[in-house]
Parts: structure tokens; C-alpha cells; sequence
């Protein structure tokens, strides 16, 4: 039995593009989900093997008895010497020059003690898991918890609007190709700042009930983080002036989704690896979701063009469009031979690039938009291996996301 996480699995994939190392005689490169990874000489093109990507942590058990950790005294041989520090992170780093993002590992390294050995024999492409068989192999890796911007520990009141909808769990492009329909599809530059949600939306007001001239909803404004619905821990000003500036620009039932980078009121970087060229002290906000949702509780997507005009009318950033057009082969309104849309090996590299709002801040990869059959839009993302080899640099320093502590 397999065990997933919503997003942050390790995945059974098949190597491709296996290739000589240009600066190594005993390494190899090959390619994994779109990503570039170092593996050993003995990987072979269309190898099945288990892929652990630089968002994951790794469980002792799986360290121990396949002797991975640096420390020997800590491996069930210790006469034999891992790469992985006490902490088990995955990272994406340099290897003699060559980006490796994440970790690869042959399936037999599942076969650990209390994990049935059918379960790992049955393993397919496209498996996805955290746990099997109820043994914990892997999990995301969070920098530091309680950490400032933390809302660990912390009681965080409830939010009174009953519809103030939190983002969807943006998983990876790689992992749902087979998901994307033929039809329009849209690339936007990922913005690495912190998200932020503002609402006009119908909250209860907490009536009692002799009070019967008071309604029992009204329309108020409501503003959160990622996951909390109030305005607190991680810079709550910046938060606080950007709810004051939009309130009254607010439709009743609209919701923005919504990013913010550059610095605080103090001077210091939102996120530490970029400001996107934006002055001390100043910060920009850059739209890029919005959604109406009825009083009946009824949520809408407003479409892509809308979302531009919409920032544009709030004075804000709107996102940047890398590529548009058309996703996998679509057939001509009057039958003939059919036209051949962007397959997502032609996009990828709209990832390695530097950014568009700033050429000397690294690109952190991409938002793939695509339309469902029914008119609505959803996304998957794709980030740059260079940007992931940075952010694992800063992990390694103690530093990290603060998203992951909001």
C-alpha cells in the first residue's frame, strides 16, 4: 500500500537522455521529469529507478540501510561513506560543474525491514509516494519550524468569511502531463516573492439572537497568507497598507490571489534570493488570480485576460506572459490534415532564463496555465534546476522559503 502526500512524493520514472558527464569518468548524466541529475555509471537509458526532487527530506530508515549518510557511524555498514548530511535533505547542487537537481536511487533501495518486498515489486512508472506499506521513506523538508513568519504553535483566529478560498496546492508540471487537454495554454513567469490573499466577502456578524434588525452576513474585507486568513507573523504592515489600498477597489464577492516582492518597510529582502531589482524599502505586488465567488456560495476563475486587466485597474504588476499558444495537435475547423501545437519539451526552457522583470535576478522557473474542457483555467508549475541549486545553497546556510512557514 502506497501512501502520497497532496504534492512533495518521491515518483518511480524512467531515466532518459542517459549521458556521458563531460567533467567526470565515473558519473553519468540523465534527465528526470524535464530536470537534469547526475547518476552512476551503471544507469541505463530507460531504467526505472525511484526519484527523490530537492523539495524532500529522506527518513532515517531509508539513510541507514542503504548507507547514505556522510557519517559512516550512522549507516548499517559503517565501514561504508553515503553524501547525505544528518538532516537526510535533498538537494539540487553542482556536481564537477553539471546541475543536479535531486536525488535518484535503484527501486531495490525500497526494500527496507517492515516494508512487504510485493509492495515494491509492484511498483509502476508513475507511482507516487511518501510511505509504503505504512513506512515512512520521505516527506518535505521544512528549513526551520517556529521560525519568524511561523504560525506553528500559534492560535490563529477563524476567519469569519466562510469563503475566503486558499490557493490550490500548485503541483509540477513533469508529474501531470497526462492531465493537460489539447487546447490554449499559457506561460507565466513565477514570481519568487510571499503570497497573499485579500477578499471582499460575506462574513457572519456574530448576531445574537434578539438582535433581529442586525443581517446575519455582511460583506467585509478579509485579508490572509497562504494558508492563515488573517494578516499576522510575516510582514503584517506590508500586508496591512496593501488591504487598505485595494478595500475600496474591492467588488463584493471578489477574492485576489496575489504576490508580493522586493523588501519591507525596514529594508529588509521579502526573500532572500530575490528583489527583482525593486528599491529598499519599496515593494511590489503582482496579481495573478482572481475570483468572484456568488452568495450562494458559488466560486468563479476570472480567464487570464481578465486577471491582466483587472491588475491594471488596481494599479498593480500583472503577470508576465512568456509563451502562448496552442498545447499538443489540434484538428482544423474544416477537417484536413491536423496542426501541431507547443509539446512541453519545446517550453521547458522558458524556465532557464533570467527574469523578465529584473536581468539580474534569476528566473524561478515558470507557471504552465492551460484551459479545461469546461472554459476554466488551472496551472501546474516548472522551476528552473539553477534556481533550485540557489535555494538549496541558501538551505544549506540555514536559511530558506518563507512560504513554507505560511
Amino acid at each position: 500500500m502506497l501512501t502520497k502526500a497532496e504534492t512533495n512524493n518521491a515518483i518511480v520514472v524512467r531515466l532518459t537522455n542517459v549521458r556521458k558527464h563531460p567533467n567526470a569518468d565515473r558519473l553519468k548524466l540523465a534527465t528526470v521529469l524535464g530536470t537534469q541529475v547526475v547518476v552512476g555509471l551503471d544507469a541505463v537509458e530507460g531504467q526505472l529507478v525511484v526519484y527523490f526532487d530537492s523539495n524532500l527530506q529522506l527518513l532515517h530508515d531509508y539513510l541507514h540501510c542503504n548507507n547514505l549518510y556522510s557519517n559512516e557511524s550512522l549507516n548499517a555498514d559503517t565501514t561504508t561513506r553515503g553524501y547525505f548530511g544528518m538532516n537526510g535533505r535533498v538537494k539540487a547542487q553542482r556536481l564537477r560543474g553539471e546541475i543536479s537537481n535531486g536525488y535518484v536511487a535503484k527501486i531495490d533501495t525500497l526494500r527496507l525491514p517492515g516494508i512487504n518486498p510485493s509492495l515494491v515489486d509492484e511498483l509502476n512508472e508513475g507511482d507516487e509516494f511518501t510511505h509504503i506499506g505504512g513506512i515512512e521513506i520521505c516527506h518535505k523538508y521544512i528549513t526551520v519550524k517556529g521560525a519568524p513568519g511561523s504560525h506553528a504553535g500559534n492560535k490563529c483566529m477563524p476567519c469569519l468569511a466562510e469563503n475566503f478560498w486558499r490557493h490550490w496546492e500548485t503541483h509540477h508540471l513533469m508529474r501531470e502531463t497526462n492531465t493537460i487537454p489539447i487546447g490554449p495554454v499559457r506561460l507565466e513567469e513565477k514570481i519568487h516573492g510571499t503570497s497573499g490573499r485579500t477578499g471582499n466577502l460575506l462574513c457572519c456578524t456574530g448576531k445574537r439572537w434578539w438582535q433581529f434588525w442586525r443581517p446575519a452576513k455582511e460583506y467585509r474585507i478579509v485579508s490572509g497568507t497562504r494558508r492563515v486568513d488573517h494578516i499576522q507573523g510575516h510582514i503584517p504592515e506590508v500586508r496591512r497598507r496593501i488591504e487598505e489600498q485595494v478595500a475600496p477597489k474591492l467588488h463584493q464577492g471578489e477574492e485576489l490571489y496575489y504576490e508580493i516582492y522586493g523588501y519591507d518597510i525596514i529594508g529588509k529582502r521579502i526573500q532572500k534570493l530575490s528583489d527583482y531589482g525593486v528599491p529598499a524599502g519599496e515593494f511590489r505586488v503582482l496579481l495573478y488570480r482572481v475570483t468572484i465567488t456568488t452568495p450562494d456560495g458559488q466560486c468563479y476563475d476570472l480567464s487570464r485576460k481578465e486577471v491582466d486587466k483587472r491588475a491594471e485597474e488596481l494599479g498593480w504588476e500583472k503577470p508576465t506572459v512568456l509563451w502562448e499558444g496552442w498545447y499538443g495537435i489540434q484538428n482544423t475547423p474544416y477537417g484536413g490534415h491536423p496542426e501541431m501545437g507547443a509539446e512541453i519539451a519545446d517550453l521547458l526552457h522558458f524556465a532557464d532564463r533570467k527574469s523578465a522583470l529584473d536581468l539580474n535576478t534569476l528566473r524561478e522557473g515558470f507557471v504552465f496555465w492551460f484551459q479545461r474542457p469546461d472554459g476554466s483555467w488551472t496551472c501546474l508549475k516548472h522551476k528552473s534546476a539553477e534556481f533550485l541549486a540557489a535555494e538549496s545553497a541558501l538551505k544549506d546556510e540555514g536559511g530558506g522559503d518563507v512560504e513554507d512557514a505560511l
